[in-house]
């Protein structure tokens, strides 16, 4: 596929998936809790390059949009993992036990 095709592909896939969740939102259909989510400015290249690494055979591209998104999220990624620590032990005993009940057997 040549990149002008494919160039053209990525964007109109995104353009119709922003379409068709603003048509959705103006009748009504999108849950409103969703909508806070959906239509945050923050989350528009987090969307794109998900898009984009499906659509487009350069994924640099995605892989950027990704991270610029991730970089517009990180004080909400922050807030989130703010008590992480206090679940790595638990969930390494419980990694440590599903290897070696569910772990290849010699």
């Amino acid at each position: 596929m040549s990149a002008k095709k494919d160039n053209r592909l990525a964007w109109g896939v995104t353009l119709l998936v922003f379409g068709c969740l603003f048509i959705l939102k103006q009748i009504h259909i999108l849950p409103s809790e969703f909508e806070p989510y959906v239509f945050d400015f923050k989350n528009y290249p987090l969307i794109m390059g998900v898009i984009f690494l499906f659509c487009h055979s350069n994924k640099n591209i995605g892989i950027v949009l990704i991270v610029v998104g991730l970089l517009f999220r990180l004080s909400d990624i922050i807030q989130l993992t703010r008590h992480i620590s206090d679940f790595i032990w638990p969930v390494l005993l419980i990694l440590a036990g599903a290897i070696m009940v569910f772990g290849k057997k010699k």
